[in-house]
């Protein structure tokens, strides 16, 4: 028996932004087209805000590892679903940041998450 995936959640950049900042901790991986950032036991990621653009750093102790600056006002919708290269068991969730022309949208960022949007129980600011 096939069990069918819970649809895809759709909500604006402002919505997934202030999420974001709740569950820092629950970053796998992020990244563009151009470059990922990934997560360790020795980083941590902060989030900031700097001249109408959104600003995602990967630290190690004091020191800067990556950094992806992200500009909301292009990004149409976000688009969350279950990580379709995982294992189903891990329940990742992958979130697309999707911008461009409405007739031909494009993936601008992606950020690979250890959990959905939806709480689950037992959920805490410490890494799963």
């Amino acid at each position: 028996m096939d069990l069918l995936a819970p649809p895809a959640r759709t909500l604006n950049f402002d919505a997934f932004w202030r999420w974001l900042q709740e569950h820092t901790n629950c970053i796998l991986r992020c990244g563009s087209p151009d470059m990922t950032l990934f997560d360790h036991d020795d980083f941590h990621w902060m989030l900031m805000e700097e001249e109408r653009q959104h600003v995602l750093q990967l630290i190690k102790g004091k020191s800067l590892v990556g950094e992806m600056v992200m500009v909301g006002r292009e990004v149409s919708e976000v688009t969350i679903s279950p990580d379709p290269d995982a294992d189903p068991q891990a329940g990742h969730f992958l979130a697309e940041l999707m911008g461009g022309p409405k007739e031909d949208p494009q993936v601008l960022y992606h950020f690979i998450m250890a959990h959905g949007i939806e709480p689950i129980a037992g959920h805490q600011g410490f890494k799963h």
